[in-house]
């Protein structure tokens, strides 16, 4: 017996996620029922966790350690069957997001206008360059009031689209996270960005509502660069970043 269709929280693989105790969660196949379960996790190539063989036909079990920002998990789980008999490993992973208000460094950035109630604004773009060495990891951690799209060296960050996903910002603010470590090379980079008015300041609902939840649109973005040797290195929105609003997004 093995399990298949490994998943943390109903997703597979995740990154970014903020739960403090996830659901492991997996089916089987190759068997009539599963009587036990072993799963072991790692982290940064150690053992941090072994459940021992558990019996049980449950196929979820809720993971037990104190979250730490950024870790990544792998974990495995064995399964036995009706007959008691070990069946093959399965593998899978999550990843930790920023956990803590002081894991970001970065600011919010906006359009350098002042934003008044009635007009429509074209789409805001930022930019920002900076030089990378042997970049083995890297991750982007992004929001904005308003929709955003983000670019490393021209191509896009993720397949997300209307990020960040609508909401009630009066009260939350969703934020993603992005493997970009194959859009880095050696040596310059450049980072842009695209924000939109989006649910936040945009046209909503029958009568086409307006600034539904501010007039100033947003972007917070920290991307984090790790070297071979564990160092890392950020890149965050400030008052550094280049703007325009004179984009193909009118």
């Amino acid at each position: 017996m093995k399990a298949i269709n490994l998943k943390t929280e109903y997703l597979s693989d995740p990154m970014g996620i903020d739960i403090a105790r996830p659901r492991l969660m997996w089916n089987c196949e190759g068997g009539i029922r599963q009587t036990a379960y072993r799963i072991v996790a790692a982290a940064d190539g150690k053992e941090i966790w072994d459940s021992g063989k558990v019996s049980s036909s449950s196929m979820r079990a809720e993971y037990p350690l104190k979250p730490v920002s950024r870790q990544r998990v792998e974990w495995s789980v064995t399964l036995w069957d009706e007959e008691d008999k070990e069946g093959e490993k399965a593998c899978s992973f999550f990843e930790y997001g920023l956990l803590c208000a002081n894991d970001w460094t970065a600011k919010w950035i906006t359009g350098n206008y002042r934003a008044e109630k009635k007009p429509r604004y074209p789409v805001d773009c930022f930019k920002k360059t900076f030089a990378a060495k042997k970049v083995v990891k890297a991750r982007l951690y992004a929001t904005a009031c308003g929709l955003y799209e983000i670019s490393i060296n021209g191509k896009k960050a993720g397949d997300f689209v209307f990020a960040p996903g609508s909401t009630d910002y009066r009260r939350r603010v969703q934020y993603q996270t992005y493997d970009v470590t194959s859009l880095l090379q050696e040596g310059e980079n450049a980072v842009t960005a695209q924000l939109a008015d989006g649910w936040y300041r945009g046209c909503n609902g029958a009568k086409g509502r307006r600034n539904t939840y501010g007039k100033e649109t947003k972007l917070l973005a920290q991307l984090e660069l790790y070297s071979a040797d564990g160092e890392m290195t950020r890149v965050v929105t400030d008052e550094s970043w280049a703007w325009s609003n004179d984009g193909p997004i009118r």
